[in-house]
């Protein structure tokens, strides 16, 4: 299914990034990842490391300035493929196809639909997966930390 048919998302907008003096990589700033990442209600460093990790590149998500920074040049298309991709395994629920899906974390992640109920697993294989649940794991210790533990 393209983006495109997706009318809650908005559509990709990159930015190629050289420093110009050869010394430096080329680096893919996608400029409004915060404005997908919250019509996906998903975290926009869930996005940027998905991104990474299938382009086999460096990704970095700043959540001081929301700069999405990917090394290499990737152009549009290759990089709407791929969040097609984490939709279909991190978003989408699998019975009725709505996007409005919550994230249960336990031993495993799974999406609870709202518009259908369904819930359904997410693939554990997938190296996203073990990072969300090491996440949320570092999110639960944090909180559970006395208030004078600093970091």
């Amino acid at each position: 299914m393209a983006l495109q048919n997706i009318g809650a998302v908005p559509s990709l907008v990159t930015k190629i990034e050289d420093c110009g003096n050869g010394t430096c990589k080329t680096k893919t700033n996608v400029v409004n990842m915060v404005d997908i990442a919250k019509s996906l209600s998903r975290p926009a460093s869930y996005i940027t490391t998905y991104f990474g990790y299938e382009l086999r590149a460096l990704s970095k998500f700043d959540k001081e300035t929301g700069v999405t920074l990917v090394h290499g040049s990737h152009d549009v298309a290759k990089l709407t493929g791929l969040l097609e991709q984490f939709i279909q395994k991190f978003v989408r629920c699998h019975g009725c196809r709505n996007l409005e899906t919550e994230v249960i974390i336990h031993a495993t992640i799974q999406l609870k639909c709202a518009a259908c109920g369904c819930v359904s697993d997410v693939d554990m294989r997938d190296k996203l997966s073990t990072l969300i649940l090491e996440d949320r794991l570092c999110r639960r210790r944090e909180s559970t930390r006395p208030s004078f533990f600093f970091r």
